[in-house]
């Protein structure tokens, strides 16, 4: 591997990079292996250690081997695997308003919380995910390794400007659901079209979009804890919307 090659994949581990080119990297193996026939899989890199210890498993279209030097400069990790992979950013899908669920973030700039929330929602079957412009990025690495390959699996709306598509969602029949300490406990019909909203533990939901929920939820405390980890909180509501 060139200077320049591996100048190019330690770029991307910033937002404007991956950005500009449309590629993240991904450093788990065991999502590296799962998705090996996914259309979005550019190119997978391993040390030659790695490759030797799995060679049989290598059944990947391209696969180049590299140093455990030029793997050190490119991972994110302090002791990578030894695999790594390129992906090309999956091209949005047009928007139908037929998704049953939706799961709206307002402002979720940890990128472990982003991670466990994309999981949660897949886990639940939340397979829309509208993200506001203040939203970590969902390319970060440490946003892609705790999706656990999730990432793959939800249709993500990056950049919007909820106050402004929020409404929209209301004329085709969604119930804007929001979390709030002073709202109350809620029932879901099995048959509604719910768009759930989660804010970020420190700043919670913006006044604005409060000011358009048609339903507020309270988690019920039971101990002393001032709050709940945002992902903790969305995996609970998705849980009563399901159920």
């Amino acid at each position: 591997m060139n200077k320049t090659q591996i100048d190019f994949l330690h770029k991307l581990k910033k937002k404007k990079y991956r950005d500009k080119h449309q590629q993240f990297i991904v450093e788990n193996p065991k999502v590296i292996w799962e998705e090996y026939n996914n259309p979005w899989l550019e190119m997978v890199y391993v040390t030659e250690k790695f490759f030797k210890e799995h060679e049989d498993e290598m059944v990947f279209k391209k696969t180049e081997v590299i140093s455990e030097k030029e793997i050190a400069k490119i991972a994110s990790q302090v002791n990578p695997a030894g695999m790594m992979a390129l992906f090309n950013v999956p091209k949005q899908k047009k928007f139908t308003f037929q998704k049953q669920n939706i799961l709206i973030l307002d402002h979720v700039t940890d990128p472990g919380n982003m991670g466990t929330i994309i999981r949660t929602a897949d886990w639940f079957g939340f397979h829309a995910l509208f993200l506001s412009k203040n939203c970590v990025d969902v390319y970060n690495t440490k946003v892609v390794a705790s999706t656990m390959g999730s990432i793959f699996r939800l249709n993500i709306y990056n950049d919007l400007d909820l106050p402004e598509i929020i409404p929209g969602l209301k004329d085709a029949g969604y119930t804007i659901a929001v979390t709030d300490l002073r709202g109350g406990e809620v029932k879901f019909n099995k048959k509604e079209k719910v768009a759930l909203v989660i804010g970020s533990e420190s700043r919670g939901i913006s006044e604005e979009i409060r000011e358009l929920a048609d339903k507020s939820l309270k988690i019920t405390k039971f101990g002393k804890a001032e709050s709940l980890n945002a992902a903790v909180a969305a995996g609970i509501i998705m849980h009563q919307i399901k159920s």
